[in-house]
């Protein structure tokens, strides 16, 4: 390529502050509560970090829907009640990338809808536990416990740890030596990502005296 190619903006999704206290805005609605800014104070008291604004356009869109006047007095026992919009389940993706985790490191609801998963299928729990005990092995440092742990996982007969499992095995001599080490080679692949990224800064605009420089700047 004669010039780098142009860069893409990456939309990053935000998720509004008001969106995981939505259930509570509906319960609140559905006990009779109007006043949106008494509901404010009231989610501020529990933590709340955001203004009153998104509450108060919430209870207007629910207003709105209900075709209801701001100061129109109605009888509450006759009113329907609204239903929250119920949660689209977790991925396979997403649960695949929780199951690595500390159980301190995942959210309730990461843990309960984990949980329920390993109750209704049972390889879906064996490879929880073979992938928790693989972690603990690596933090751990315990490399004596990789053969008992590769026969288990033959034994399981789940291909995608398999697989994993055949990997380790075709470098058995140096998984072995490298688990018990307490070194890592993360500081030097730090300066490999620092020096390729300075390099693709400057692609086809510098000489290498500039990197040099830029290398020795920064280091």
């Amino acid at each position: 390529m004669k010039e780098p190619p142009a860069r893409t903006r990456i939309h990053r999704q935000y998720k509004p502050l008001i969106e995981p206290s939505k259930e509570y805005l509906i319960k609140r609605w559905n006990e009779g509560c109007r006043n949106a800014q008494q509901v404010y104070r009231e989610m501020k008291e529990q933590g709340y970090t955001g203004s009153d604004q998104p509450i108060a356009r919430f209870f207007a869109q629910v207003r709105q829907k209900k075709e209801r006047r701001k100061f129109k007095h109605v009888d509450r026992s006759n009113e329907t009640a609204i239903k929250a919009v119920p949660k689209r389940p977790p991925t396979a993706s997403q649960v695949a990338h929780w199951i690595p985790f500390k159980g301190e490191q995942r959210l309730d609801w990461q843990q309960q809808s984990l949980t329920q998963r390993c109750e209704a299928d049972q390889e879906i729990a064996q490879s929880y536990e073979r992938i928790q005990e693989c972690r603990t092995m690596l933090r751990e440092r315990k490399g004596e416990r990789l053969d008992a742990w590769l026969q288990r996982v033959e034994d399981q007969g789940v291909s995608e740890l398999k697989s994993f499992a055949q990997g380790l095995k075709r470098d058995d001599d140096a998984v072995k030596a490298g688990l018990p080490l307490e070194g890592s080679q993360g500081a030097v692949e730090g300066h490999v990502h620092r020096l390729k990224l300075l390099k693709r800064q400057a692609y086809g605009r510098a000489s290498f005296q500039m990197l040099r420089k830029r290398v020795l700047q920064c280091a």
